[in-house]
């Protein structure tokens, strides 16, 4: 389990670092143009969730004496690493060559991000087949995650400014190698430490298209699919534009290190309580429950001011305390769907499961980023520049009230969830029998 957190750590230094100040570091820092900044997010991202969806077909037909999803940590980590520092490079380029250059590095970061991601996230459903289990592993996952989002929210502005002396370009290179190297090493640590003890039937052999049938047909993986989007598309708006919220509207840009911090923390709390909340509400009653108060908190730093920032306190807590346990509770529940396919379809598709969960927040991010960009372009936002009246309420709107509004929108999909305590119960019970049965050769 702590070999299987450390890879939630690793993928989380530089994730959280991407969501929290890659739009800043490429408007502010890098110099690029809003328009072309939201274009190349939109483009790559796309393209990221297509990589995801295509790793988890190759996962699933790998066949290595490692076992399916751990050697790609092995084989992709290094690459990671690397193209993650060459992102936050400055080439001494013109402005056409420097949007190519983040265009080009920043496709070749998703791609090897999903890589590491996609296996990684596939392994808490290969390694155990008790739902309950999984959940724990799912949560320890959840805390190594929040370990890693602390490191990049607590150190990444103070990295910068101890490394930059006044050069924030030379910082961000400096704390984004830290973050590589770290990253590679953890990697390196899960491949060496999981087991991968959950198999599919012997006598399966499913192509492409039928795993993809079987995923359309499994209600249970659409609705938490459905979950992801909107809850990724509400955090993108939130935390993508955090940074300027405490910059512009509260004059004070070093509130978001604290804040982030505060915030993270409590997401690893959240981490941790996600296995209690699913035992006394259910994992779908837990998972609504838990984006309702999100959304309520995100709402909650509309009323915050410099003098009253006590209620930015209060609504970081309530944000990811309870986001600790959306995520968490998420992946949790795509393992619990890949049991369904397996017990309904007879086949199982751990990695396409995990991977096109991973889209889904994908999905969500990169819509969610377009929707805080079009935000901050209809209000006027301008970088480094005072800001009027109108761009600071579109700012105030973006990281606040939208996501908030999204966030509630979120709870829907789990009032149809089919598959409560008992229901995953059977499903287990039945899978093991299964697998007790002998193998019958083909005629």
């Amino acid at each position: 389990m702590i070999g299987y957190g450390v890879s939630g750590t690793a993928a989380n230094l530089v994730w959280c670092t991407i969501g929290g100040f890659l739009t800043y570091f490429y408007t502010d820092v890098f110099g690029l143009s809003l328009g072309a900044m939201t274009a190349i997010l939109m483009i790559s991202r796309v393209w990221d969730m297509v990589a995801d969806f295509l790793m988890g077909l190759v996962a699933d037909r790998t066949q290595t004496r490692w076992g399916k999803f751990r050697p790609w940590m092995l084989w992709g980590c290094l690459p990671f690493g690397l193209i993650t520092f060459l992102t936050f490079c400055i080439p001494p380029m013109g402005a056409e060559g420097k949007v190519v250059y983040a265009f080009v590095t920043y496709m070749l970061l998703m791609t090897v991000y999903t890589i590491c991601a996609v296996p990684s996230n596939a392994l808490q459903g290969v390694m155990s087949d008790d739902p309950t289990v999984r959940t724990r592993i799912t949560s320890v996952g959840g805390v190594g995650g929040s370990m890693g989002g602390l490191i990049s929210a607590s150190c990444t502005l103070p990295l910068v400014a101890f490394f930059g002396h006044g050069n924030e370009a030379k910082g961000f290179l400096w704390a984004i190698g830290i973050f590589a190297v770290i990253s590679i090493g953890l990697f390196l640590w899960t491949f060496f430490t999981v087991r991968e003890r959950v198999q599919p039937p012997q006598e399966q052999n499913s192509s492409a298209w039928v795993d993809i049938k079987d995923l359309l047909q499994n209600k249970p993986w659409v609705l938490v699919f459905a979950v992801g989007v909107i809850a990724a598309l509400a955090s993108a708006s939130r935390l993508g534009v955090l940074v300027h919220f405490f910059k512009y509207n509260l004059a004070d840009k070093d509130l978001t290190t604290v804040f982030r911090s505060i915030g993270v923390v409590m997401g690893l709390l959240g981490a941790i309580a996600t296995p209690l909340a699913g035992r006394l509400l259910g994992k779908s009653r837990a998972l609504c429950v838990s984006v309702l108060l999100v959304g309520l908190g995100s709402a909650l730093l509309y009323f915050t001011s410099a003098d009253r920032l006590w209620v930015a306190y209060a609504s970081t807590v309530l944000c990811d305390f309870f986001g600790g346990i959306v995520i968490t509770m998420f992946f949790a529940m795509l393992g619990d769907t890949a049991d369904y396919n397996e017990w309904r379809h007879g086949r199982r598709a751990t990695g396409i499961i995990f991977a096109a969960g991973s889209v889904a927040l994908k999905t969500g991010f990169a819509f969610g980023g377009l929707i805080m960009s079009g935000v901050l372009s209809y209000y006027g936002y301008v970088a480094n520049a005072e800001q009027t009246a109108r761009s600071l309420f579109g700012i105030s709107m973006a990281a606040t009230v939208v996501p908030g509004f999204l966030f509630c929108l979120a709870a829907l999909p789990m009032l149809f969830y089919p598959l409560g305590s008992e229901k995953l119960q059977e499903i287990k019970l039945e899978l093991e029998r299964r697998r007790e049965l002998p193998r019958i050769p083909p005629n």
